[in-house]
């Protein structure tokens, strides 16, 4: 995502409306492959101010990410709110150094917006995805979609359970 700040230059101090949209493939989010459905846009203002510039907007976004418990392909609609500076790269080594990490950067008269838009969505994305709240996910001994039908393997789960022994240690009424 480019944003050309041409007008604003001679618009110093004054916001300039801007809408931007951009195609996206798949990205890497907690520890899963996701998908940007849509195209990601960020609509807002931006001001310039000497050697800064100002971006704020919402950023909207449909992802696609295995659901946590059945790993069933799942939309997630995002929206984020995006305040950023942007501080002009002159090439001087010194004045690097005074720059923060967390900060970005631009040069000429276009900012490059794919990180600080990138990670204002991901911060937005639930840590959890579901299909829906009521998924009963895999099941851990044949890995049969419990949400589709019940699978024979879990009536038998108490017998093939290596830790079913030390329930009968267990009464309800004793404290352990």
């Amino acid at each position: 995502m480019k944003l050309d700040i041409t007008k604003g230059i001679q618009k110093k101090g004054v916001d300039v409306a801007f809408g931007l949209e951009d195609v996206w493939g798949e990205d890497h989010w907690n520890g899963d492959t996701i998908a940007y459905v849509r195209p990601v846009s960020l609509s807002g203002t931006y001001m310039l101010a000497d050697e800064t510039v100002i971006v704020r907007g919402i950023a909207r976004a449909m992802i696609q990410s295995p659901c946590a418990r059945c790993l069933t392909p799942t939309l997630t609609e995002v929206e984020a709110e995006l305040e950023e500076a942007f501080i002009r790269d002159k090439g001087d080594y010194s004045e690097a150094r005074d720059v923060d990490d967390d900060q970005y950067m631009y040069s000429g008269h276009v900012l490059e917006l794919d990180e600080a838009v990138r990670t204002a969505l991901l911060l937005e994305m639930p840590s959890r995805v579901l299909c829906k709240e009521d998924c009963r996910g895999l099941c851990d001994q044949c890995g049969a979609d419990l949400n589709i039908n019940e699978c024979s393997c879990q009536k038998d789960l108490t017998h093939r359970n290596p830790f079913s022994a030390l329930a009968s240690l267990l009464n309800e009424d004793e404290e352990v």
